[in-house]
């Protein structure tokens, strides 16, 4: 009995003492941690801490508060640029200075190794989430060495394989290794790029520019005629060629498979506009035609560089830089474009009677001399025979009360015929242009005049240019 009434007791001071202790410890949780109330500063860590809101996505609100904890500890390290870094080359740039600091920050972020998480308070009370991480600053430094060691070794590899190639003349794929190259370090341009070779230290940031400008500089590319005179809408007969020559110390040799791109950069034509140079340093392109009115025109040869200066690609900006398309080797072929010599033929009829007003007459030869016609009053110097025939007819007279209104139609028919063979090789018409006025059947012939000439503009003058005269 009286061992009974002991364990009784035991029990019930035990129980009491729980009772007393619960509320403390509640109240101990509940409490934040010194870490929450005061941000801690260490010497030998990197620090992140954040706090989130909850939602009903425990996933969701986790990450969160990680992805901004690993923000705010990537805050805490300092970019700075080495005195031997590329990116004093380009020293006057400062948007691509600003734009590559940005990506390292984001880069950061993403790459980020060897962080822990220290701790995390679930505020139950203000339905808050807080985690701190920390990175020990030695182990930062460490990985960070090995990541560029990692990067420049990569570098050099595609670097010296570049600078084979370049050694071969084989420039596009030169060009291509060093981009390569580039790519390699692209995250660590800021940083100190120097290398070992057999030749002795070479910064590969600046030597891979200097690569670069240095077969821009050496690369000539040479128009076989840097003048060419031809008619609008004419087939060039013979090709365009240019020759790629690489200035060596020793004298001049012939580029092959180099990639060259032309271009009109005044004026407008159908070209072929991507070739490379054969085994004897040459491309050939074919000017099919030259569709602009403009007199002097201007086909521009460059070296295509279009797949490493592609917009889409990632590295686009940081390539521009290198790959300088101001620098880059090119040269320009003038074109002196010539209307096509014609003769014309007009006639006009008025009511069934042969007209010589010749106000039609003029106000097309304007308007087609615009376009691409030379005309000549020498029938032997013209290419072709322009043959235009109109024909007036009478319409109705509408009258009102106090108006009287004269309605006239007029067709036109051309015909075009080259010289040389006497075949038509052009044939349309137009039909049925009104002309209404008052007064009389010579102010509607007027203005079906008037109304013909902007129709052959809309109908007509589009199809001579589609032609291969």
């Amino acid at each position: 009995m009286i061992k009974s009434l002991r364990t009784l007791l035991h029990f019930s001071i035990i129980l009491t003492l729980i009772m007393s202790c619960s509320p403390n410890t509640t109240a101990a949780k509940r409490r934040p941690p010194e870490w929450v109330k005061e941000r801690p500063i260490s010497s030998e860590y990197y620090i992140g801490i954040a706090v989130v809101k909850k939602d009903a996505n425990e996933t969701s609100y986790m990450q969160l508060a990680k992805n901004q904890a690993l923000q705010d500890l990537c805050s805490e390290i300092s970019i700075s640029i080495s005195s031997n870094s590329v990116l004093h080359q380009f020293e006057n740039n400062t948007s691509f200075k600003e734009e590559f600091e940005a990506d390292i920050r984001t880069s950061l972020v993403q790459d980020l190794e060897g962080y822990e998480i220290v701790a995390s308070w679930d505020n139950k009370k203000e339905g808050e989430y807080w985690v701190y991480y920390q990175l020990s600053k030695n182990q930062y430094a460490l990985l960070k060495r090995v990541k560029l060691n990692k990067a420049k070794k990569l570098s050099q590899s595609y670097f010296e394989e570049g600078k084979q190639y370049e050694n071969q003349l084989d420039l596009f794929q030169a060009l291509n290794y060093y981009a390569k190259s580039l790519n390699a370090i692209k995250n660590h341009l800021d940083e100190d790029l120097s290398v070992m070779t057999l030749d002795g230290t070479i910064n590969l940031g600046t030597d891979i520019y200097n690569s670069i400008q240095n077969i821009f500089n050496r690369t000539q590319l040479t128009p076989e005629k840097k003048a060419i005179q031809l008619e609008i809408s004419t087939s060039q007969k013979e090709p365009i060629l240019v020759k790629a020559v690489w200035l060596a110390d020793e004298g001049e040799k012939l580029i092959s498979q180099l990639p060259l791109k032309l271009e009109f950069t005044e004026g407008e034509g159908i070209l072929n506009g991507n070739v490379s140079t054969d085994q004897f340093g040459y491309a050939t392109s074919q000017l099919s035609k030259v569709t602009s009115r403009q007199k002097l025109q201007e086909i521009t040869v460059s070296l295509d560089l279009s797949s490493i200066l592609d917009e889409s690609n990632e590295n686009y900006e940081l390539n521009k830089l290198f790959f300088t398309e101001e620098s880059a080797p090119k040269s320009k072929i003038i074109l002196n474009v010539e209307r096509l010599k014609a003769y014309l033929n007009f006639s006009e009829k008025i009511f069934g009677e042969d007209s010589k007003r010749g106000i039609l007459e003029n106000n097309l030869k304007k308007e087609l001399s615009e376009n691409f016609f030379s005309f000549t009053n020498n029938k032997d110097q013209a290419k072709v025979i322009l043959d235009i025939n109109t024909n007036v007819t009478k319409g109705e007279i509408k009258e009102g009360r106090n108006y009287k209104v004269y309605i006239v139609y007029l067709d036109c028919f051309f015909s075009l015929t080259d010289v040389k063979t006497g075949m038509e090789i052009f044939n349309d018409a137009i039909y049925e242009v009104k002309g209404m006025k008052p007064i009389s059947y010579d102010y509607a012939v007027k203005e079906a005049y008037e109304q013909a000439v902007d129709e052959i503009n809309n109908t007509i003058v589009p199809k001579l240019n589609q032609l291969d005269l």
